[in-house]
């Protein structure tokens, strides 16, 4: 395909002064680059495939090599001349703007003319994440590696909305059961032979004036049950079985 070169400038009666090759435009099937700089300025580009057209702005030289401006005119997809962030803007280099990720925190993935940001799988925060709603993590843990677990407000608490209410408990480490005959075995797969099993007796319940008992851990057997004791006060080797009170408990692993 023919290039029309730059020329001298011409002087005609009827229009004055002009850059030769100016009038009669580049016809390509691409839309022009930084490196398309052999032009006058002024000279127009006309893309007849992406159906869009450019106007040579200017031609710089920096180091022996020569930089053209190509401005989008008219149709087709214009041609981004910046792009601005929260801080600094980016300019184009040969005609493109990356839009570049940050390890373990954003991604960005191309396809056709859709730039798409996103989290990775797993995501690393350079700093404190705040939320003004909720946190949840809906499968895996909620770990602090080096900081504690804060309530900081009046009526802070620790909630479970899954609480066993019988010796069945199923994988859950919260619950209450009746004791009988001053003894419960809790069935759940959440402890383990290292956990620590907090107890509190929510009432007497049946029990009325017979002797109460102190509550003790039995035998833990792990990922299947633990045994919650009641032991007489006058010889912890034996079972207050008169005791047949509420008791709450808590595993801690």
């Amino acid at each position: 395909m023919t290039q029309f070169q730059p020329g001298a400038v011409l002087n005609t009666q009827a229009f004055g002064n002009r850059a030769e090759g100016v009038e009669v435009p580049v016809i390509q099937t691409r839309s022009p680059t930084s490196a398309d700089w052999n032009y006058p300025v002024g000279k127009n580009w006309i893309d007849n495939v992406g159906l869009a057209a450019y106007v040579l702005v200017s031609v710089t030289s920096s180091g022996g090599i020569n930089t053209a401006t190509w401005s989008a005119s008219a149709g087709g997809s214009v041609e981004l001349g910046s792009l601005t962030g929260d801080s600094g803007t980016a300019l184009p280099v040969a005609g493109n703007i990356q839009i570049a990720g940050t390890a373990n925190q954003i991604t960005t993935a191309a396809s056709g003319a859709t730039v798409t940001v996103s989290l990775p799988v797993a995501v690393t925060a350079p700093g404190s994440v705040t939320t003004t709603t909720s946190l949840t993590a809906t499968l895996g843990a909620i770990t602090a590696t080096n900081g504690n677990l804060v309530l900081g407000t009046s009526g802070n608490k620790i909630l479970s909305t899954s609480v066993a209410s019988t010796t069945t408990a199923g994988a859950n480490s919260f619950g209450t059961v009746t004791l009988v005959g001053g003894t419960a075995t809790i069935s759940t797969t959440s402890v383990t032979a290292s956990s620590i099993i907090m107890l509190t007796r929510q009432s007497p319940g049946a029990t009325g004036a017979a002797a109460l008992g102190m509550l003790s851990i039995g035998t833990v057997v792990g990922a299947t049950s633990f045994v919650i004791n009641s032991l007489a006060s006058a010889d912890s080797t034996a079972l207050a079985a008169t005791d047949v009170s509420s008791i709450g408990w808590m595993l801690i692993n």
